[in-house]
Order: structure tokens, then C-alpha cells, then sequence
């Protein structure tokens, strides 16, 4: 482990053309060029708005607010220079905002919403933060297969767990995810406390019978020594990411030993996973991680969407989620760009699986991509991967015949209008993808 501050190169500027808005507005802690001793950066200044007490403050990246401040607190000095003003001698705010929910190199804004309802983007709050590292040798590293229902990842999972060298849960559909659970305790239990909610109440956390959240004396509200806000922020979080990563491995080494599995043979485990921020993150404490990137005929994936909701008789996939296959296309869209970002940011050459390759001529498309992770492509080999592949627990969990058959579908099952839907919304990925263009 490391002894370089978690957080370095801090800097600080005001933004936004709605600060004519405001009366004052300052930031005194972090100091331009500054460093955090933990992984969440502590802010702390105060904020004046002309029409009184602003109504709240956050910490916001795009689409995403990651901290809200503690506000109300004293300024007197500010009283002194405002009296007439309504919350003048009380416009004091601090946050505490997690780094590690963000990138290496980060940068998010404090945004405050005014007496009128308007936001104003105050401040920008820039930095860089050394990547999380434990003291731990894990076992076994994290293969991840990203993608989206109804694109193979069953298949290729289960073409996987055939391999000695991947363990999996094999359990179809493969979506018991130890790794992402243990990685879901980390963020929770490393993350600054919300206050105001039961679990992070300094005084009531043991009052929840059930649930237990980060560490209550880790927030923006609990006025905490500085040497204990460092240690709730770096080193306690180095020593919990090391219990998950044993946890990873003793759930996983416990699974093999159970199904039978060869122990010294094994390399990774495999789970599936959106491209979301988990995936990243175990990037970031796995530096030998895996990913591939499985993409299928976006055309015959909505086919098999819609094939599976009339089996299922609800609406699967986001379709729920909204009002109008239109908004859903976009919906699923949006998510495939999030897919084709994190491709492009950390696939390797070879990393890309089209579903069809893999259907279709699985000899030529399995031994690169065992090479690509190190993994013995021996024709017996992948040959029991193939086999695997015709399980009889998969057979029920297509809505076609066969894989084969699978292939074109949309040529037959998609209704004209939902055809020519379906090729608008995502013609730059068919074409990105080697599909052709729409039509």
C-alpha cells in the first residue's frame, strides 16, 4: 500500500454566470493545489444568495448529484459584512464527497439551489486520486462479460464455465455475482454516511435490525478529528477492500471445490456485468481483470426482447420502465452507447465477441479469445467448451429453436414498423458493428 495522500493536485474555481445571482460565495477548504488524506474530499465554505439562505447545496457530475451538503452553519464574519440579509450569519455548508465513485482523474461541481428554485453552479472542483490498492494477492482475477439481456451472454458464460481455468456459479442463466455483490459492500461501507438516515445516524445506526451502512462517523455532518476522518477514509477502506477481495475468493474457491472443480488449474472468475461503475472499479483493485464485450444483430436482440416478454406476459428489459416502444428504443440505445464507451476505453484487441461469430463458427472463434486471456485453446479444449455449449438447462432459456435459428429472426418476427423503428435508433451501432447499414 501506499503513503501518498489518496488525493492530490485539488484545484478550485468558481463558475457559472448565475453567481451574479449571489452576494458572496467562497470555498476555504480544499486549498487550490491541495491534497484529501482519504479518498473523500472534505468542502467546506459558504454560500450567500442576494434573496437569503440558499435552499440546498450538492456536489453534482453530469446526471448524477454524488454528495449533498450539510448547510445552516455559522458565518459570522459574513453577518457582519451583510446584517440586513436572512441567513447571513448562518450560510456556512461542508460536504464530503467520495472520490472513488468517480474517475481517476475527476471533477465535479458544487451546485446550490436558491431561495427561487434556480440552480446556480457555484464552484468547480477538480483532482486526481491514486488507484485503490490493497496489501492482498488475490487467487483468482475477474473475468467480466459486459453486456445486455437477450445478446448470448448465457452462451458464452456457460462456454466458460466449461473451461478448468473459469470457475462461474454454474448456475444458468449465470447471474449470481459474487465479486459484484463484495464490490457493492466496498462502495457501501467506504462511503461517506448520509446523516439524516437511520443507518448513518451517529446515534441510531444500531436501531436498523437489518442493514448496516457505511461508518456513521464518516460523513459530512460528524464534526470528526482529522486523523479519524483519514483513517475512516483511506486505510479502513484499503483493509475493507482486502476483506472483499478474500471474500471474492473463498466464495469462489468454496464454489469450484463444490462442483467438482480442479483448484490449481484456475485463473479467473467469470460473472456477467453491465458496464456500469462496478465494472470499473474492479478494473481498478484487479489490475489483471478481463473484459470482453459481447454485442448480437441489435435487431434480432429486440426480437428476442419481445419474444421473451409475451412468453414471461410482463415487460422485461426497461420495457416496464417506460411508455412507448419509442422511448424504450432510445432507452436501450443509450445504454448500448454506454457498452460501446467503456469498449472503447478499456477493450483490448480481440476483446469484442459478436454473438453470431460465436454461434456460428465457435472452433475459429474461441481459441484467439482463450489466447487473449491466457487460457489454454487446445482443440480438446475447446472442443469441451463447444460441447458445454449445448447444455440441456440452456435449451429452455432461448425463444428460438436454436442459437442458429436465432440469427436473422428480425427478418420474420419484427413487425414492419417496429423494423424500420429499430434500424433509425440504432443504424450508427449496426453499421459500428459490423450489421451493415439500416435497411
Amino acid at each position: 500500500m501506499q503513503s501518498a495522500p489518496p488525493v492530490h493536485r485539488l484545484s478550485v474555481t468558481s463558475t457559472g454566470p448565475g453567481r451574479r445571482k449571489l452576494l458572496e460565495a467562497s470555498i476555504d477548504t480544499p486549498p487550490d493545489g491541495g491534497t484529501s488524506d482519504a479518498w473523500a474530499v472534505r468542502v467546506r465554505g459558504h454560500v450567500l444568495a442576494a434573496a437569503g439562505p440558499v435552499r440546498e447545496i450538492v456536489a453534482v457530475v453530469p446526471r448524477l448529484i454524488v454528495a449533498t451538503a450539510v448547510t445552516g452553519l455559522p458565518t459570522p464574519e459574513v453577518a457582519a459584512r451583510h446584517p440586513e440579509v436572512p441567513g447571513a450569519a448562518t450560510c456556512g455548508f461542508t460536504l464530503l464527497v467520495n472520490t472513488l465513485i468517480l474517475g481517476r482523474n475527476f471533477e465535479f461541481q458544487v451546485r446550490a439551489t436558491l431561495p427561487d428554485d434556480s440552480r446556480v453552479k457555484v464552484f468547480t472542483i477538480s483532482g486526481e486520486r491514486r488507484p485503490l490498492e490493497t496489501g492482498y494477492t488475490p487467487r483468482l482475477q475477474p473475468l467480466l462479460v459486459n453486456s445486455f439481456g437477450r445478446t448470448g451472454t448465457t452462451l458464452l458464460m456457460r462456454m466458460l464455465s466449461a473451461h478448468p481455468g473459469v470457475v462461474t456459479y454454474a448456475r444458468p442463466p449465470y447471474e449470481a455475482r459474487g465479486g459484484k455483490y463484495w464490490l457493492h459492500v466496498l462502495k457501501t461501507l467506504a462511503a461517506p454516511t448520509d446523516a439524516r438516515k437511520r443507518v448513518g445516524a451517529p446515534t441510531e445506526f444500531h436501531l436498523e435490525p437489518l442493514a448496516a451502512g457505511g461508518n456513521p462517523f464518516y460523513s459530512a455532518a460528524f464534526d470528526a478529528l482529522p486523523e479519524v476522518e483519514a483513517w475512516s477514509g483511506a486505510a479502513y477502506v484499503e483493509d475493507l477492500a482486502a476483506f472483499c477481495q478474500r471474500s471474492i475468493d473463498g466464495w469462489y474457491l468454496a464454489t469450484a471445490s463444490a462442483q467438482g472443480q480442479a483448484i490449481a488449474p484456475l485463473v479467473y472468475f467469470a460473472e456477467k456485468h453491465f458496464p456500469d461503475a462496478y465494472a470499473q472499479l474492479m478494473r481498478e483493485l484487479y489490475p489483471a481483470a478481463r473484459e470482453l464485450f459481447l454485442v448480437r444483430d441489435f435487431r434480432d436482440m429486440i426480437a428476442s426482447m419481445l419474444a421473451y416478454n409475451a412468453r414471461k406476459g410482463f415487460g422485461d428489459f426497461g420495457r416496464d420502465l417506460v411508455s412507448s416502444d419509442e422511448v424504450w428504443l432510445n432507452y436501450l440505445h443509450q445504454n448500448f452507447l454506454v457498452l460501446r464507451a467503456a469498449w472503447r476505453d478499456r477493450g483490448e484487441p480481440g476483446s469484442l465477441v459478436r454473438y453470431e461469430d460465436l454461434v456460428r463458427n465457435p472452433a475459429s472463434t474461441l481459441p484467439p479469445l482463450l489466447t487473449l486471456l491466457g487460457l489454454d485453446a487446445a482443440p480438446e479444449t475447446v472442443a469441451s467448451l463447444i460441447a458445454a455449449a449445448d447444455a440441456p438447462e440452456l435449451r429452455g432459456h432461448g425463444t428460438a429453436g436454436s442459437p442458429s435459428s436465432s440469427i436473422g429472426r428480425w427478418r420474420n418476427d419484427l413487425p414492419p414498423e417496429m423494423r424500420s423503428a429499430v434500424e433509425e435508433t440504432f443504424g450508427d451501432l449496426l453499421q459500428e458493428f459490423g450489421y451493415g447499414s439500416p435497411g
